[in-house]
């Protein structure tokens, strides 16, 4: 493992972690992502969750695409929790970018692990996969829970740890308190997420790297286990922690009725540009503005002619408010009140209208720096429409390593 990123919302709901209105399972992925490989070197991707914003139709393109990696990059989807994203970690081959993301009532945030030939060695030791359905849900939604603490303890958890036989020191546990795991293996030191997730395990071997752990990494999501063995690097491996302090989340509404309808030519001609975040730029010519077009669009030169040819440039993505205003009138499809500004992009001529994200609505300030960041503009006709917003103060903050 040559590099670790973990993301968690800037929102909170009492004491728990809680998205935003405008993220989901996906983007918190990009983020988790671009921590984790922040200059786009992973050769493929790995996305592990149960909360896919799209079951159908894939989640891949918008991954690719935000995270700046090449359209023909391997994408694959797993469904599953804490095992499935050890099992992905200890097969991945070099240069792979592994993220999980969890948006669940219990835990919101992502995290992820870009493999390599140098850094933390990660190694498979056991697998067991039995069946205890304690919670399951359906294809259609509908859920079940069969609450028995003792019996997922007892039945679950401690009898597929039994069939492994385990022995030895412990670096991190993921999915249940670290003292479930029961007799026989040393876990006084463990690193513990004991909450039910796929994000945990990234976390645990996040602060086990850290703290320079070795021992097993166990990762468990009712009855199945994973199991994997953890060499402390003799090499530096990057942990990035995009964390900031929570909020409380403001509040706000959804006025009634039908909200911008989705047009799939229109979405499939501005997709490219718009996620990968890039802008038109045109050869000099004499008397024609070559400035870069943020949507790219077509110019017209001096003797009127329409110009077709220009390449396309990824933008900046840090930049100032220019100008900004907060729209208070509920509005359907999106959650009132909100802010818009205008950012002038650092570096570029570009200035472009974005939506305001995880800051209460009113308190962007003009000449405040920040980071523009993907977020889920819209749900049309069920459908995510996914675009970029801007982060005041980010930039300010930066992200904690």
């Amino acid at each position: 493992m040559v590099s670790v990123g973990t993301y968690l919302p800037p929102w909170r709901s009492g004491r728990q972690r809680v998205r935003g209105p405008d993220e989901d399972a996906l983007t918190m992925a990009v983020a988790a992502g671009r921590a984790a490989d922040p200059n786009a070197q992973a050769r493929g991707v790995v996305f592990i969750s149960r909360n896919f914003p799209l079951i159908e139709g894939g989640n891949a393109a918008v991954l690719l695409a935000a995270l700046g990696l090449p359209n023909e990059t391997p994408v694959a989807e797993v469904l599953g929790g804490a095992p499935a994203v050890l099992d992905q970690i200890v097969g991945a081959a070099s240069g792979t970018l592994v993220i999980a993301a969890d948006d669940n009532d219990r835990v919101a945030g992502a995290a992820a692990v870009l493999t390599g030939e140098r850094g933390a060695e990660i190694t498979a030791t056991g697998r067991q996969s039995r069946s205890l359905p304690l919670v399951a849900r359906g294809d259609d939604g509908s859920s079940h829970t069969y609450s028995d603490p003792r019996l997922q303890r007892e039945v679950g958890v401690r009898a597929s740890l039994a069939k492994l036989n385990l022995s030895g020191a412990v670096a991190g546990v993921a999915g249940v308190p670290a003292a479930q795991i029961g007799k026989g293996v040393d876990a006084e030191d463990a690193v513990e997420e004991a909450v039910p997730s796929a994000t945990g395990v990234i976390r645990a071997l996040a602060t086990a790297i850290e703290k320079q752990l070795s021992g097993m990494m166990i990762g468990i999501e009712q009855a199945a286990v994973s199991v994997a063995q953890l060499r402390s690097p003799n090499e530096v491996v990057t942990v990035t922690r995009d964390e900031v302090a929570p909020r409380a989340m403001p509040d706000f509404e959804i006025a009634d009725g039908t909200g911008i309808p989705i047009s799939m030519p229109a979405y499939s001609r501005a997709f490219e540009p718009k996620i990968r975040w890039e802008a038109a730029v045109f050869e000099e010519q004499t008397e024609m503005d070559t400035t870069p077009q943020f949507p790219p669009r077509l110019r017209v030169d001096a003797s009127g002619r329409l110009v077709r040819d220009y390449r396309l440039e990824p933008l900046p993505r840090t930049g100032t408010v220019y100008t900004h205003t907060t729209v208070r009138i509920p509005v359907p499809d999106l959650p009132s009140p909100y802010s818009l500004a205008v950012v002038q992009l650092d570096n570029s001529p570009v200035r472009a209208l974005l939506k305001v994200t995880a800051v209460p609505a009113g308190e962007t300030k003009i000449g405040q720096a920040g980071e523009v960041v993907l977020r889920r503009i819209a749900i049309r006709a069920g459908i995510p429409d996914d675009g970029y917003a801007f982060w005041p103060g980010r930039s300010e903050k930066g992200i904690q390593a």
